[in-house]
Order: structure tokens, then C-alpha cells, then sequence
């Protein structure tokens, strides 16, 4: 049997993640145990910073992306233009990086990150250019080259940290960790190396230049600025939930080494694992948006709703699937990853997130498809206002700490997705037969997970790690089965 094209590319984008995690949690846990608490606390501030530096520009790669998949025969041209307006601007950021390093450092409140903000300076400009060709190649649906350059680039990036950290540990913690961050410029380097050479040996198969009108200069602002406030909302949120909920947290009367250890239980280990299976969907995502521009700008309206309810169906089944698992296995989730059950709670609050979110990011990439930018920035706004309001009230609330933090982040999470959802209503409609089908989903899924479960009664004081393990594998295994042969069709593909 021939699997589909939009299949074999989501799995080859789900296993490179699966593999850049692995690679950056090996590194991080050799890192910590290298340089402790302090050290990495450096790390994970500079790369914060340097993150949010990094997102400013994050909405251009998408945007190109989009741009080639609609005219592929101008996509080099946008990409060389694109690189040549920007460099000089990513360029002397970076420049002003590197000399007001120990200003940024004394803002951020520690002149020990001086040599951290400094390495990491050269490296704004190198990962910007390479996002640029990986949203060039992503046009033009090169998917698993740009999967093994992601893998590349972690894997140089935390070789690089490791060796120069190891080396430099007499100069050092703070100098050590500094001069480690250079990783991150050869990691970039390496990646963006391999993928021209790719590009330069790929030249007869690329699509040749035509005289097809290209697209205005207005369309690739106003994209590429709304994709980048989209993108930029979820930190924003996130920093927002770092300060407001320990602080309400304060005002329900718990102590604020209680607040704090809450909203570790919530952010650091329950939010985690529920968000985690969106992997999955983020890769369906990325894989087929340069398909959907694609088909969108060719006007073949029948390719682009069937891929639609192709990617909006896979969400809904992959989110029911680990959503009843997530709910199920909460406690032993908690008590095995984190070795405490009382992220159970947060875990079992949250299990809709994975379809939730699924839903959200797909429908996203469809707007996104189609020139609609507008729709998921204001759907994001809108609920992280909704989910502000909610926490600050709920949490300050005695005995709603928990219970409040989840209801804020699922209302941020409902809201943009109604409000997606709400300009797509005339591609997918709610008829009976789909009630229908949706019904026999849940109903064979819950089935199948009863049915597995009380084969192997995972329970964490009865049952042993090795027991859970086998239990999920046999569940993920069936489960992932069945959503192949009710989800995905080569007809539609």
C-alpha cells in the first residue's frame, strides 16, 4: 500500500521534533549537571531574552513560506529579496546586541549575563537568515530536509555548548556558560550550510522563473506583521500568567513559597504534559499550510476544503484519543514523570487542550492559507483578555487556586478557537452525519481504552512502570490505527 505524501511528510516532521526534544533535553540535563542551578539559570534567561529577540522577526519565514507556495517560481527571488532587506536590519540588531550587552544584562538584573547576551549575539542574525531559507524550502514543501537540518542544527548547537563549557569551567561559571552560547551560531551555521548546499545541487529540480505576476510588497508587510503578533501572544500570555497568578496566589492568603510551588505544579509540570501532544498537530500543521496556500492561490477551492477537513478531522480525533488518556491516567502521569501526584488535578483539569489547541492551530494554518491573518491575531487578544480577567478573579479566591488557573487557560484556548472556527463556516459545516460519526469516534475509542486498560490495570502502586507503559503503547498503537483508517484517505491527498 502507498502511503500518502501528506502522511510520510507529517511523520517525518513529528520524528524530527521528537528527535531535536530528545537532543535538547540529553543536552540540558548534561548542561545542569555541569554547571548547576546557577549556570543554568543563566541559560535559561539569556535564551529567553534571546528568544523574544528572535520572535520579532518570527512571522517573515511563514510568510515567505506562504509567498513561495503560492508563486514557487518566485519563491528564490522573494527569498534573496527578503534577505537582502532584512540582513542589514537583523545585522546591526545584532551588532547592538553585542555592544549594550552588559546594559541588557543589568536590565534583565544580573551583570553575570554580560558574556551569555554577548555570544548570543551573532547568533540573532545566523538563525534569522537560516528561518528565511527554511521558509523558502518550506514553500516548496521540502520537508525532509529541512527535518534533518533542524536535527543538525541541535545537534552542533548543544555539541558546541557541551565541549566549550567543559573546557572553560576554570574561567568560570558565568564565562563557561557565555562562551558556551556560541553553540548556537554553529548549530545555525551547520544547518544553513547543508541546506545550501542542498539548494546548489538541487537547482534542475526547483521550479524555474516565469513571468507570473509576483505578489505585492504591502501583502508580504502585513502578513509577516500579523504572523509574527500572533505568534508573539503565547509568550506575552505566559509571562502574564508568571506574574499575575503567584501574586493572586499571594491574595488568597497562601505563603509565597505556596504560590510559588502552585504555579510550578501548574506551568511546570501539568501544563507541560497536556500541551505536549500537540506535537503532533503542530507538525500536521507546518506540513500541509504550503499545501493549502497552494491550492487556495491556484483557485482549487475542491483540494483545498478536502485538505481541510482532512487536517480539522485529524485534530479532533488525535485530540479525543490523548485527551481520554490524559484524563484517565492523570494520577499516573503526574506520579511517574514527576514523581508526585498532585499535578494529577491539572492534568485531569486540562485533557480537552491537546483537541482544543489541535483545532486551534489547524484552523489557524487554514486562515493563514487563505490570507486571513486578522482572524487568529484578534481571536488570541480576545482571550487572553478573557482569560486574565478570569484568573484574576478565581485564583484570588481561597480554594480555587488550581481551579481558576485552568479555567483561564482553557477560556484563552476556547475563545481563539471559536473565533477561528466562526470564518470558517461555510467550509465545514456541522451536519447530522458528522454528529454522527464524531458520536461513533468517542464511543469506539473510549471503548478501545477500557478495553486495554483492564487487560493491564495500570495503576501506579499495583501495576509498575513497565505494565503503564505497555498499556499506552498498546493504546496509542490502536488508537493511532484506527484514526489512520477513519481520518486519512488518499483520495483527499
Amino acid at each position: 500500500m502507498t502511503i500518502p505524501r501528506l502522511v510520510q511528510q507529517s511523520v517525518i516532521r513529528v520524528c524530527a521534533i521528537l528527535l531535536v526534544k530528545g537532543i535538547g533535553l540529553a543536552g540540558r540535563v548534561t548542561l545542569t549537571r555541569m554547571v548547576g542551578p546557577e549556570g543554568i539559570g543563566l541559560y535559561q534567561i539569556a535564551y529567553s531574552f534571546y528568544g523574544f529577540a528572535l520572535m520579532l522577526a518570527g512571522g517573515l519565514p511563514t510568510t515567505l513560506a506562504l509567498a513561495t507556495a503560492k508563486r514557487p517560481s518566485h519563491g528564490w527571488t522573494f527569498f534573496i529579496i527578503l534577505s537582502l532587506l532584512v540582513g542589514p536590519v537583523i545585522g546591526l540588531a545584532s551588532l547592538t546586541m553585542f555592544l549594550l550587552a552588559p546594559v541588557i544584562a543589568d536590565l534583565l538584573g544580573n551583570r553575570n549575563l554580560e558574556f551569555a547576551i554577548r555570544s548570543l549575539a551573532p547568533a540573532l542574525a545566523a538563525v534569522t537568515l537560516l528561518s528565511l531559507l527554511r521558509g523558502y524550502l518550506q514553500g516548496l514543501k521540502q520537508v525532509t530536509v529541512i527535518a534533518v537540518s533542524e536535527v543538525v542544527e541541535q545537534s552542533v548547537r548543544y555539541a558546541v555548548l557541551l565541549l566549550l563549557v567543559w573546557q572553560l569551567l576554570d574561567t568560570g561559571i558565568e564565562r563557561a556558560v557565555g562562551w558556551g552560547m556560541y553553540g548556537t551560531v554553529s548549530g545555525a551555521i551547520a544547518a544553513f550550510a547543508m541546506l545550501t548546499l542542498f539548494h546548489a545541487f538541487s537547482q534542475k529540480r526547483l521550479p524555474a522563473a516565469t513571468h507570473e505576476r509576483s505578489l505585492p510588497a504591502s501583502w508580504f508587510i502585513k502578513t509577516s506583521l500579523l504572523i509574527s503578533a500572533t505568534r508573539l501572544l503565547i509568550p506575552a500570555s505566559e509571562f502574564i500568567d508568571a506574574l499575575l497568578i503567584p501574586n493572586r496566589l499571594l491574595s488568597a492568603g497562601y505563603s509565597i513559597s505556596t504560590a510559588t510551588a502552585m504555579y510550578g505544579v501548574i506551568y511546570g509540570m501539568g501544563v507541560i504534559v497536556v500541551y505536549t501532544p500537540t506535537l503532533l498537530t503542530g507538525a500536521l500543521s507546518h506540513t500541509v499550510s504550503a499545501q493549502l496556500a497552494a491550492a487556495w492561490q491556484q483557485g482549487n477551492l475542491v483540494r483545498y476544503r478536502r485538505l481541510s477537513r482532512t487536517i480539522l478531522r485529524a485534530a479532533w480525533l488525535w485530540g479525543l484519543i490523548s485527551g481520554i488518556f490524559l484524563y484517565e491516567c492523570a494520577d499516573e502521569l503526574s506520579f511517574y514523570i514527576f514523581n508526585t501526584a498532585e499535578a494529577g488535578i491539572i492534568i485531569r483539569y486540562l485533557a480537552l487542550i491537546p483537541m482544543i489547541v489541535g483545532f486551534r492551530e489547524v484552523s489557524t494554518c487554514i486562515l493563514w492559507a487563505r490570507d486571513s491573518q486578522k482572524q487568529p491575531l484578534v481571536g488570541l487578544l480576545t482571550g487572553i483578555g478573557c482569560s486574565v480577567v478570569l484568573q484574576y478573579i478565581l485564583v484570588a479566591i481561597p480554594g480555587w487556586g488550581y481551579p481558576g488557573a485552568c479555567i483561564g487557560i482553557m477560556t484563552l484556548e476556547l475563545v481563539a478557537l471559536m473565533s477561528n472556527m466562526s470564518w470558517q463556516n461555510r467550509i465545514h459545516s456541522t451536519r447530522k452525519r458528522n454528529l454522527m460519526l464524531a458520536l461513533v469516534d468517542l464511543v469506539i475509542i473510549d471503548t478501545f481504552y477500557w478495553g486495554v486498560s483492564m487487560t493491564f490495570h495500570p495503576s501506579p502502586e499495583t501495576a509498575g512502570l513497565l505494565r503503564f507503559l505497555f498499556m499506552s503503547l498498546f493504546y496509542f498503537t490502536g488508537s493511532g490505527l484506527y484514526m489512520y483508517l477513519r481520518c486519512i484517505r488518499k483520495s483527499l491527498l
